[in-house]
């Protein structure tokens, strides 16, 4: 029996400014185990805050740069990202990147997925993204098989943010960003203990789209 790996993609920056753009792919090779992961992760974050959270998000969890506060990153980074593996690739920005969407999102990921998906089944979750308009979709729908030479069993753009899958790529792509941006000394000894982390089972690179 085929293995089936899931995996989630997202993107932390605007491909259309001057600061660093980044889309991670995180392969889930035991969705059960992940969610169970998960949810122990949210009694973990009850337990140190004495509040509940339904989900884990990137850009409203603390610490944060302007606000500290209790370190619920760390607990998602350790209890479940520690146990992933996947891809964090940096986007080169030469250009503005809006008119490239189709291609960051679809061949490029596809391709440096290859090594890790080829023959093997995969179900793909996109985070909803504006930048992706109906005949990129069609276009990833269509060729992703040919890029990761991947069993495509499906490919779903309507992930969201209460969409537990995507948010292992949501905090990889926000670790790897705020990680080459200048931040504040006491929030940057968090986002290096992050990186370092991820830094073991993912393959982080700095990409050229004019090389696809």
């Amino acid at each position: 029996m085929d293995r089936e790996i899931h995996i989630s993609i997202d993107e932390a920056g605007n491909p259309a400014d001057d600061k660093p753009f980044v889309i991670s792919a995180v392969l889930i090779y035991d969705i059960d185990n992940y969610l169970k992961l998960y949810d122990e992760a949210l009694v973990d974050v009850q337990r140190l805050t004495g509040k509940h959270i339904k989900f884990f998000k990137w850009s409203e969890d603390p610490p944060k740069q302007h606000r500290l506060g209790k370190n619920v990153k760390g607990i998602f980074v350790n209890k479940v990202l520690s146990n992933l593996t996947g891809i964090s690739l940096i986007i080169d920005k030469k250009t503005d990147l809006t008119a490239h969407s189709a291609k960051i999102y679809g061949k490029i990921i596809g391709l440096n997925l290859r090594k890790y998906v080829v023959g093997k089944k995969i179900f793909v979750y996109y985070d909803r993204t504006p930048v992706l308009r109906d005949s990129d979709k069609q276009y990833i729908l269509t060729n992703f098989h040919k890029w990761s030479l991947a069993k495509v069993m499906r490919i779903e753009f309507t992930g969201h943010d209460k969409y537990k899958l995507i948010h292992s790529a949501d905090y990889v792509s926000g670790i790897v960003r705020e990680y080459l941006m200048d931040i504040k000394k006491e929030y940057r000894f968090y986002i290096e203990e992050y990186f370092n982390v991820i830094n073991k089972n993912f393959e982080i690179r700095l990409i050229n789209i004019e090389d696809y």
